[in-house]
């Protein structure tokens, strides 16, 4: 990554020369392949390479941004002088202090595979494939749709404070949706695998799997509405996790579009809630030596016992607030990597069977309104529980609760767990949620 580094230099270079005070740049490039299955067919394979640069610089604090297609000298010193420019051209901003400075990395391991690189083209149309026969031989009547991809993608970042830093890293995916149609009732349900490492991908079954789910969800039934106990799945659970520390995005806060303003140092939720954020598990998804920046990437403390500990801030925001750079800078804004929860004491099992009345969440997005914290979902894969057991899926159901009155009303959080890579998804229950039915 040799000329990555060198490319992102020159772009660095021409910045400051056409007057930018500051200036950072990530030389990018990469190839996917991906796949598409629609109505039991391979409807789509696509291979695209990617690459590009991009120049952020600043001139008293005001931002100017360009970027190149092409990794040439040429292009990418014309990026530079561009963003300059701009950066002349920008509103002052005196909440800017810095970029980052040098600093010494952690070694991630596992982010990249040459057997991921090394793939046939022609591997994902086989896994897709084998997954729609895996899935035809549950049920004959499965419509499956869903798609394939392998990846690669190698950066530099570079900064005008002497910043030199590269990284690169590999993925590979599968997903695979199956429905079933038995005359006015249909049944549908959505199966996925992830890794950066071809030995911790599994794409067998992952149809069977699906279109098992789907059989399941035949037969659904109406519910009252009322006030019940939800139950989250993992998947449901994972997305509230991210829901919560996503929303302690500093630059939201600061701007006052998040629903956590003020939040810092209060218990916003149970004491059950406690949460990790750590971009150096090996082979995580989310992991990275460094973040958008090239500021280092550390594990952070960000949810203990309910209370918020810290926001999440990039450099900018970290000045602004007088307060640390926690390194998880997007380039624009700020995201969490990968989130570790505390666990619990039961099993996902015990925690249904102490639930007289509820909704089990297989699968959904439990993500609020980032301004307001007002939650309105559709509920797609649920379960009615009755005394303790999985009774039938529901249609036509919705949960609408206020996101913080939620998290208070958490009351157990699974010991086992779905475990992908970088990601622990527990099983999570709570108490007093409003359940919508149809009629």
């Amino acid at each position: 990554m040799t000329d990555l580094l060198s490319i992102a230099t020159t772009a660095c270079d021409a910045a400051k020369a056409a007057g930018a005070e500051f200036a950072d740049v990530i030389a990018f490039r990469g190839a996917d392949t991906s796949v598409e299955m629609e109505k039991d067919s391979i409807s789509g394979v696509e291979t695209r390479r990617h690459s590009s640069v991009s120049v952020r610089a600043f001139v008293r604090g005001g931002m100017g941004s360009a970027a190149s297609d092409g990794l040439d000298t040429d292009s990418a010193a014309k990026a530079g002088r561009n963003a300059a420019e701009l950066a002349k051209l920008a509103e002052p901003d005196p909440d800017f202090v810095s970029l980052p400075e040098p600093a010494e990395y952690h070694l991630v391991e596992g982010l990249f595979d040459p057997a991921i690189v090394e793939l046939d083209k022609k591997t994902p149309v086989e896994w897709m494939l084998m997954n729609l026969d895996s899935a035809k031989k549950v049920s004959r009547e499965a419509m499956v749709q869903g798609g394939a991809g392998v990846g690669y993608g190698e950066q530099a970042i570079v900064n005008s404070l002497g910043v030199r830093a590269a990284s690169s890293g590999t993925s590979v995916g599968i997903h695979v949706y199956s429905v079933i149609r038995q005359g006015d009732d249909v049944g549908s349900f959505y199966e996925f695998d992830t890794a950066r490492m071809l030995s911790d991908f599994d794409p067998i079954e992952i149809g069977a799997k699906a279109t098992e789910g789907a059989l399941r969800f035949l037969g659904a039934q109406n519910v009252e509405t009322r006030n019940m106990t939800l139950v989250l799945g993992p998947r449901p659970a994972r997305s509230l996790l991210y829901a919560i520390v996503g929303n302690l995005d500093a630059e939201s806060i600061q701007r006052g579009r998040s629903f956590m303003a003020n939040r810092k140092g209060e218990r916003i939720g149970s004491e059950l809630i406690t949460i990790y954020d750590d971009p150096l598990i090996p082979r995580g998804m989310g992991s990275r030596p460094f973040d958008a920046e090239g500021f280092p990437s550390g594990r952070l403390s960000v949810i203990e016992k309910g209370a918020v500990l810290t926001y999440l801030h990039n450099s900018y925001t970290a000045a602004k607030a007088k307060e640390k750079n926690t390194g998880h800078s997007t380039r624009g804004g700020t995201s969490p990597t990968n989130l570790v929860p505390k666990l619990g004491t039961k099993t996902a099992a015990e925690l249904i069977g102490e639930v007289e009345d509820g909704l089990y969440i297989d699968i959904g997005e439990i993500y609020p309104n980032s301004t307001t914290g007002e939650l309105s979902a559709n509920v797609d894969f649920g379960f009615k529980i009755e005394k303790g057991r999985i009774a039938y899926p529901v249609k036509d159901t919705m949960v609408g609760v206020n996101f913080l009155d939620m998290l208070k009303n958490i009351d157990a959080v699974s010991s086992d767990y779905r475990e992908e890579p970088g990601m622990i998804m527990p099983t999570i229950r709570i108490q007093n949620v409003g359940v919508a039915g149809g009629k």
